[in-house]
């Protein structure tokens, strides 16, 4: 199981909260939890997987962001992954007056350019999709 899994099932679990998980050096949060973190603190997106936003955060950077996500008055719940113990514990949790009802796993893929690197085959046909969107891209930064 991946680490994107056990999140699916803690947002399932916790309903309306946001989850943020450590990953390497890194605190993430994914999906509809991502897209929210995007709007409300303007975090980066990036992509976890095909159509799946992620942002993240350093880890010496934990208590910046729970402070900005508590003074938007969110619920959340950090939960922190041992490599050693192969254990999961809750490490931080706030209950706000707003819970997350964004539906949306991602923020517009059908423009982002780095989808493309999850197909398998990228044929003539993805390529020259691939090539327009990069093209589209570079004009809306012209702007």
């Amino acid at each position: 199981m991946k680490l994107y899994n056990i999140i699916e099932i803690l947002q399932t679990k916790n309903r309306g909260k946001i989850i943020i998980c450590n990953s390497g050096n890194f605190y993430i949060a994914v999906g509809k939890d991502a897209v929210l973190l995007n709007k409300i603190l303007g975090l980066k997106v990036n992509c976890l997987k095909l159509e799946i936003c992620k942002v993240g955060f350093p880890i010496i950077a934990l208590e910046k962001y729970t402070d900005l996500i508590q003074e938007k008055g969110y619920s959340y719940i950090v939960y922190y992954f041992d490599q050693k113990t192969e254990e999961i514990e809750i490490l931080k949790e706030y209950v706000g007056k707003k819970q997350n009802e964004i539906k949306e796993e991602n923020i517009e893929c059908s423009k982002c350019p780095k989808r493309f690197k999850y197909f398998k085959e990228n044929d003539k046909y993805g390529k020259a999709l691939e090539k327009l969107y990069k093209k589209e891209e570079e004009n809306n930064a012209k702007i």
